[in-house]
């Protein structure tokens, strides 16, 4: 397959599978295939259609060796069977075709508007609403599956877990992962944003206060804690709270009990705690901007959120995601996106991570005037750094560095292609698979295979 055609077939809107039209076996499948399903490429390939789609598998049993009789095959509100066992309604239509290796069949599915588990609610489809809750971490890179181990681990018990990552990373998606799998899941999610807590009102918005606790105060009010009574409260941002805050938070943590600013009485609630932060607590707790006794008791189960660019795999499963989403809230008909453009985002190196990338989706919905998101319509940090613009050519560059670059570009689609396996990739490329870790770490691409 193609560069031009592997791209176009990973942007496509519709879960694609390619399958072996003598076997009925799963030979390739596109990005949003592997979004749908939950499986990896690898784990697809050699799997039988029924077991992936029950009825189309046995409709086209039922024609085997008739392949005139499968063309124009359709099976409106079937079944696909994800990797947790939970059914998806879907369109799926088959169109055979004949290459010079033999026929095959390329099926062709798309989730059935309504609920995003394709109009049924977890609980009808039979599945287990826990699988749900972890297909909110869109990506199917090695550090984002073990991300959702961890997520699968801790959410049933009432452990204190601390959330790192860099700013836009999606830490507040893991969050809700979390309390959605829990226990308490039927209780309520509190966030609260430290950062933008002043240290006269900090108190006063966690606890509550009472009325005439001070000026301003006429009546009575119920703080976060309270509000998450029974259920989860995320302290977003937690490395940028007060001191003084910390050590109120601190008896909270240990006690499970608070006083509302200008009461006596002690107040008892039962909340699991999430905290999150994009700095290094380790760093801040040596440098003395956070306490020690406040950073080991929230650091019980800690999970990193790995950047965007450790993880450049998933960047065609999350921006296929952004794009459906904004076609929906923005009214527009954009199917897919160029070649190019999917390269200059798999090129970028996103400061901003995730959500960057959904801010550049976003933006590209919404100037492209053509029927396909082409590189023109990205934001200029995008164009500008991978120098689409001819008046900004990247001549100041040497030979060298622009070889590097080249290479760089190369190997990223490869791997890309390749879902991440080394081997596969260096068969593409026609090198020896033993070369791959000399340019993996060259380009500090190490990240980007799987293990």
């Amino acid at each position: 397959m193609t560069d031009l055609f592997r791209a176009i077939f990973d942007a496509t809107v519709d879960a694609i599978v390619v399958v072996d039209a003598a076997a009925h076996t799963i030979v390739e499948a596109n990005a949003q295939a592997l979004v749908d399903s939950g499986y990896r490429l690898d784990e697809l390939e050699g799997m039988a259609l029924e077991c992936l789609f029950p009825s189309l598998g046995r409709l086209l049993a039922s024609v085997r060796g008739r392949d005139e009789q499968a063309r124009g095959i359709s099976c409106n509100g079937c079944r696909l069977v994800t990797k947790t066992g939970e059914a998806i309604a879907v369109d799926a239509r088959v169109t055979p075709v004949l290459l010079d290796e033999g026929p095959y069949f390329i099926v062709m599915a798309r989730r059935i508007a309504g609920t995003p588990d394709g109009g049924r609610t977890d609980r009808q489809a039979g599945a287990d609403p826990d699988d749900a809750a972890c297909r909110r971490v869109i990506g199917h890179s090695e550090k984002m599956r073990q991300v959702v181990h961890l997520i699968a681990s801790v959410a049933k018990s009432d452990t204190t877990v601390l959330i790192q990552g860099e700013s836009g990373t999606g830490k507040e998606i893991v969050a809700n992962a979390v309390h959605a799998m829990s226990r308490r899941q039927r209780g309520p999610f509190v966030k609260v944003n430290c950062a933008a807590l002043t240290e006269t009102l900090l108190e006063s918005e966690l606890f509550g206060h009472v009325k005439g606790a001070f000026t301003g105060a006429v009546r009575e009010r119920n703080g976060r804690f309270k509000q998450a009574d029974r259920g989860t409260i995320l302290l977003d941002e937690i490395g940028s709270m007060p001191l003084a805050g910390q050590a109120a938070l601190l008896r909270v943590l240990q006690e499970h009990a608070f006083e509302p600013v200008g009461s006596s009485t002690t107040t008892s609630v039962d909340v699991r705690v999430i905290a999150s932060t994009n700095t290094d607590l380790a760093k801040a707790v040596a440098e003395g901007s956070f306490r020690a006794d406040l950073y080991y008791r929230l650091n019980v189960f800690g999970i990193v959120v790995p950047p965007l660019r450790e993880r450049v795999e998933d960047i065609p499963l999350l921006t296929r995601h952004f794009l459906e989403r904004c076609n929906e809230t923005l009214g527009k008909r954009l199917p897919a996106l160029a070649p190019d453009t999917l390269t200059a985002l798999l090129e970028h190196e996103w400061p901003g991570n995730v959500r960057e990338l959904e801010n550049a989706i976003e933006h590209a919905v919404l100037v492209e005037p053509g029927t396909i998101v082409t590189p023109s319509s990205l934001p200029a940090t995008i164009r500008l750094w991978r120098g689409v613009h001819a008046d900004q050519p990247r001549s100041e560059l040497g030979l060298r560095a622009r070889l590097n670059l080249a290479e760089r570009q190369i190997l990223l689609e490869t791997l890309t292609r390749a879902n991440g396996i080394k081997k596969r990739a260096a068969a593409m490329l026609g090198i020896d698979s033993r070369n791959m870790p000399y340019f993996l770490r060259k380009h500090r691409l190490q990240d980007a295979v799987r293990p």
